[in-house]
């Protein structure tokens, strides 16, 4: 890993980005079609300043994109990790486990207290990656993705970022018209 560096991208670094997206595409990790090579990977939804890439020697070879939460103000304590990707020649270096420090680290300092975010049910690979960096399952929309005549699932994980001291009692969390019974968080 010595010579790999991490930093937030810039304008200027659109063009690489937007190759790793586009070589890295395929079925089992994307619900959407393969898009054109020239489409722009800053948009609304993915800012510079929400992306951290990995670099080595001025070459980019991959990225996170880590972005607040896209609800409400009252989900501001939530990161939502939208896309990973090592460009192939690059992948099995720890480069993934690298970009998911990062994020885990901004998050931090965004004073956040989660990070979730959703993945193929065919990602196995991506999903091991989360679960090694102590993401957890939290639900699973069956069938969410018809992709090629198959349905696949969206995965849902989390990963608590918060000390302990700060977190608040999941006896407290609010469930509007669900008994406590019926709750997984009191079973």
């Amino acid at each position: 890993m010595d010579g790999i560096a991490i930093r937030t991208a810039t304008e200027n670094d659109e063009r690489a980005l937007a190759a790793i997206d586009h070589a890295t595409w395929s079925r089992q990790v994307h619900p959407i079609p393969l898009w054109p090579s020239d489409t722009p990977f800053f948009d609304e939804g993915t800012a510079p300043r929400n992306v951290l890439l990995a670099h080595e020697d001025n070459h980019i070879l991959g990225y996170v994109k880590l972005r607040p939460a896209p609800m409400r103000a009252s989900s501001g304590h939530v990161q939502e990790i939208n896309g990973l990707a090592v460009a192939p020649h690059h992948q099995r270096r720890g480069i993934g486990h690298l970009l998911l420090d990062a994020a885990r680290a901004a998050a931090v300092e965004r004073l956040a207290r989660r990070i979730t975010l959703r993945v193929l049910g065919t990602n196995v690979r991506a999903q091991k990656l989360y679960l090694a960096h102590g993401f957890r399952i939290e639900g699973t929309l069956v069938g969410q993705f018809l992709i090629e005549d198959r349905y696949v699932d969206d995965v849902l994980m989390a990963l608590e970022i918060c000390p302990a001291t700060h977190r608040r009692d999941r006896a407290t969390t609010v469930h509007p018209g669900i008994p406590a019974s019926d709750r997984r968080d009191t079973l």
